[in-house]
């Protein structure tokens, strides 16, 4: 069946004639200021006639850029307070853009390092670019936890390598993970299910905060996560990469080689990554599970080691006006479950069994298989993308049946399989109806099937069909005002089965059956609105405001669960009648730079018509084996909050950042504050980066990085409050050049001061145990292959 899937995607390389491709045009150079200091400055490729825009990227920190253009488009460079540069001659590389302070014209972005955190001078939402580099100096095990540095964003997490990003307090299906324009399945499965997303696989990344659900659809309500597909070479040849990291912690091990070719208009890329872990460390030497306190052993959490492996691989064929690709990729992961949160605990089997890497019983297998065809082509005054997706995610926990008081079935030690396969389809089209007004419409369709086994029960099986139709107008005026405004119309069908587990007695069938839960069918169809402006000021000021309305639909678990998640440490049960949700938003974004200085502030507020939440109920579990029952509720509720972030570049090779967040909520209904929501945050840090060139030492940066967390005593009822702390990481990176390109080496601690905390959003947090203590970490990134 995959393979029908792949030949299907393959064949449409063969929709466009031959006389469509041509050979492309390579430009690389730098970006400076007046002073000839670099600037890590907001690239566009845009065509000549429609002004559509096909890519946008930063320069790295050194100024310089690489991209491959066609023969209608030109290069568009702009940076907060300088005057924007268009690049339509192009001369043998490498080219240099020196840039000129403004006096007249604000360009698109205030940039933070490696991050753009304005956006597009024309979109009305604050959207931020994160390159690859401030992903992979994040030192983190999971692509979630990466963007813990980025205000508004943090992350639920479940021990190493388990996270899933929140975003200003939102998070699992209002959080809309995109990659390569094809929504990624799973997280609606719990908080225990990562994103199975590969960190080192992420070149470019967009973040988009606030209400996007006119263009993404219903899951976007909160942002969206865009993993956008990676660039191929510029010119025939061969590269290779390969990174090694090691954390001292968990005694985490992870290897990743990638490698990228191109034969004229033909280019690939493959990545393939592996990492293994011991058991979970922390400081601590007891918990609290269902009541017993429960003693740590050697200060390791039994059976949570674990392994994964990833690989992916991409072909396409470069057209005249666009380009074709299918990628194929597969996410595996095994890990071990927390042994003493898993049926009825003794201090027995939390016993240290002298392997900290062996993964035993009960376990988690997870698989999720994609294949994505991509496809964009323009024409005349018209841009226009398809998307093809397959997604297929496999789930199994593994467990002995007599630890849960249920009888012997023919699954073995099977306790709970989900499979979930996925079909989605996106067409998207910008119309440019002259040069100040353009048009933008689109369309969407999904089918997903999800199949059940096992003797434990969490969710049914079901089936699911999405559809939505969206229209957005974008307007410019003196290129100085920009303004937009568009309507959305989403559709779903969703069945659920009924499920039903048989009783026993003294592991004999009483021939009974108890209905866990009943058929649900659930027809919907809503509408969902957006407006918003972009204002450029003056040359130092950029001030967007977007005001949107948009629905997300109850998903299966949410309506039909019923069961022990032991992931989470707790029975869910969830309300076959929980109806659409509805939110109200708006969202400003006021930025401010000057040649040394920036600043972005994003205040944000909304309301929410029939939030759908999980909540303690304080009531255990009559489930034999479990702990604490949960319920999905649905109450009206409110948010406000918003980010800050500043920036200081001195003269003396030092840099100064300082990014703070806070979410406030509201229940409307219990006229209490919502369960799981992120304390305020305050991160500052200091970086020294100097270019040495000292032998083979070429550069060197050095960052300390200060996390002051607040309490949150802001909690919903039978909610644990959580103590504040404070963090300090250290980080050292240096560039070592052998042969024709550098080596990179990272060297890092995280929680120098080995500070026990909790954090307020992991899974732990439920069973008392604190986060990790003192971490060293080791990375090294070392370029095999270049051959042009």
């Amino acid at each position: 069946m995959n393979s029908v899937i792949l030949w299907s995607f393959l064949a449409l390389f063969s929709f466009f004639p031959e006389n469509l491709f041509a050979q492309e045009i390579r430009v690389a150079g730098f970006v400076t200021d007046r002073n000839n200091q670099p600037l890590p400055a907001m690239i566009e490729v845009k065509n000549s006639y429609s002004d559509s825009i096909r890519t946008r990227f930063l320069a790295n920190e050194r100024g310089a850029f690489e991209v491959l253009i066609y023969r209608d488009e030109v290069l568009v460079f702009s940076h907060l307070g300088y005057e924007i540069q268009e690049l339509t001659a192009f001369a043998a590389s490498p080219v240099r853009i020196k840039m000129s302070e403004s006096v007249t014209e604000l360009e698109v972005a205030v940039v933070f390092g490696d991050r753009a955190v304005i956006g597009s001078r024309e979109s009305s939402m604050s959207d931020l670019i994160v390159s690859k580099e401030e992903i992979q100096n994040s030192q983190s095990l999971t692509f979630a936890g990466a963007l813990e540095k980025i205000p508004g964003v943090s992350s639920i997490n479940l021990g190493v390598g388990v996270a899933k990003p929140v975003i200003r307090g939102l998070g699992f299906n209002r959080i809309l993970v995109n990659d390569k324009g094809i929504k990624q399945e799973g997280q609606q499965w719990g908080a225990d299910h990562g994103l199975e997303i590969d960190a080192h696989d992420v070149e470019r990344l967009e973040i988009l905060k606030g209400p996007n659900s006119l263009k993404y659809g219903p899951d976007a309500m909160g942002g969206v996560l865009n993993i956008l597909p990676e660039q191929p070479l510029h010119r025939d040849g061969l590269e290779g990469e390969a990174s090694f990291d090691h954390q001292s912690n968990s005694q985490y091990f992870g290897q990743s080689v990638h490698v990228k070719g191109r034969i004229d208009n033909w280019y690939s890329m493959g990545r393939l990554t592996h990492s293994s872990h011991g058991d979970y460390q922390v400081p601590a030497e007891s918990y609290v599970y269902a009541g017993y306190v429960l003693p740590i052993f050697n200060e390791r959490l039994k059976n949570t080691a674990g392994n994964a492996l990833h690989f992916s691989a991409t072909v396409g064929k470069i057209l005249s006006h666009g380009k074709s690709q299918v990628t194929v990729s597969r996410f595996g992961q095994q890990a071990g479950i927390f042994t003493g949160a898993v049926g009825i605990p003794t201090a027995f089997s939390l016993e240290d069994d002298g392997n900290s890497r062996d993964i035993g019983l009960p376990r988690q297998l997870n698989t999720h298989w994609k294949v994505i065809s991509n496809t964009q082509w323009t024409s005349g005054n018209r841009a226009m993308e398809m998307d093809l997706g397959f997604q297929r995610n496999i789930r199994h926990e593994e467990s002995f049946p007599h630890i849960h008081g249920v009888g012997p079935t023919p699954s073995g030690n099977l306790a709970l399989g989900l499979d979930l396969s996925t079909f989605t389809a996106n067409y998207r089209e910008v119309l440019h109806l002259n040069k100040d007004t353009r048009l933008s419409y689109g369309l969407m369709g999904q089918t997903m099937r999800n199949g059940y086994q096992g003797f434990e029960f969490l969710l049914p099986a079901y089936s699911s069909h999405l559809a939505g139709v969206y229209l957005i107008l974008n307007q410019s005026i003196e290129d100085r005002f920009h303004w937009n405004a568009g309507l959305r119309l989403d559709g779903n069908i969703l069945n659920i089965e009924e499920h039903l587990q048989a009783v026993y007695n003294r592991l004999e069938p009483t021939g009974e059956f108890d209905q866990r839960n009943p058929d649900v069918e659930k027809r919907t169809l809503s509408p969902s609105f957006s407006g918003g402006i972009s204002w450029e000021i003056n040359p130092s000021n950029s001030l967007k405001v977007n005001f949107g309305s948009g629905v997300r639909f109850p998903t299966p678990i949410e309506l039909a669960s019923n069961g022990i998640h032991h992931g989470n440490f707790r029975h869910e049960i969830g309300d076959k009648n929980l109806v659409t949700e509805r939110s109200y938003q708006i969202d400003l974004s006021y930025g401010w730079s000057s040649e040394n200085f920036s600043f972005g502030i994003s205040p944000f507020g909304s309301v929410y018509r029939g939030y759908i939440y999980l909540a303690p109920s304080g009531r255990f579990s009559p489930l034999p084996g479990s702990s604490t029952l949960w319920e999905y509720k649905q109450d009206d509720a409110t948010f406000f909050g918003g980010e800050f972030s500043a920036a200081y570049k001195s003269p003396f090779h030092v840099d100064f950042r300082l990014g703070m967040d806070y979410v406030w909520n509201y229940n409307l209904v219990s006229n209490l504050p919502l369960p799981l929501t992120p304390p305020f945050s305050l991160l500052s840090g200091i970086t020294y980066k100097r270019d040495v060139k000292i032998g083979i030492l070429e550069k060197i940066v050095l960052e300390l990085d200060f996390r002051q967390v607040a309490a949150q005593n802001m909690v919903a009822r039978n909610e644990r409050t959580t103590a504040g702390s404070q963090l300090i990481d250290l980080t050292m990176r240096a560039s070592i050049k052998l042969g024709k390109n550098p080596l990179e080496i990272n060297f890092g601690v995280k929680n120098l001061t080995h500070q026990s905390y909790f954090n307020h959003l992991s899974r732990y947090r439920l069973i008392n145990i604190p986060e990790p203590g003192r971490n060293f970490i080791v990375g090294l990134s070392i370029p095999f292959m270049n051959i042009h």
